[in-house]
């Protein structure tokens, strides 16, 4: 069993999140795609990851997943160069088992796009 003794627990999606359309961005990094070994171009939202690193900096313990899979949120995270931030990284939950549905007990939902100002 493995514990987490942080409660500043901050987790990002991979997909359109951390990445995003190349066209939508000057930042694009190659990734091996898992499934096909063959490499791929991203956009990856500069916002995101700033927000990312800075989250760590305030001492959150940082989860990244995807629906694609722990080895493509590996794979991308290793492109980006920023696997040294990350304390977690797994496949994206399919479900969740809780008496309280998410909406009552997590209300925030932060996301900035690729061309959005952050301030």
């Amino acid at each position: 069993m493995q514990i987490v003794k942080n409660e500043n627990i901050k987790p990002f999606d991979v997909d359109n999140t951390l990445t995003c359309d190349p066209k939508d961005t000057s930042f694009k990094v190659d990734v091996v795609d898992p499934v096909t070994k063959g490499w791929l171009t991203i956009g990856v939202n500069e916002n995101m990851v700033r927000l990312l690193l800075e989250e760590k900096q305030r001492g959150a313990f940082i989860l990244v997943w995807s629906r694609g899979g722990y080895e493509w949120t590996k794979n991308v995270l290793i492109a980006i160069d920023i696997v040294d931030k990350v304390d977690l990284v797994m496949s994206k939950p399919l479900a969740y088992f809780d008496d309280t549905p998410v909406k009552k007990w997590m209300k925030d939902r932060i996301f900035i796009g690729p061309k959005e100002r952050y301030k």
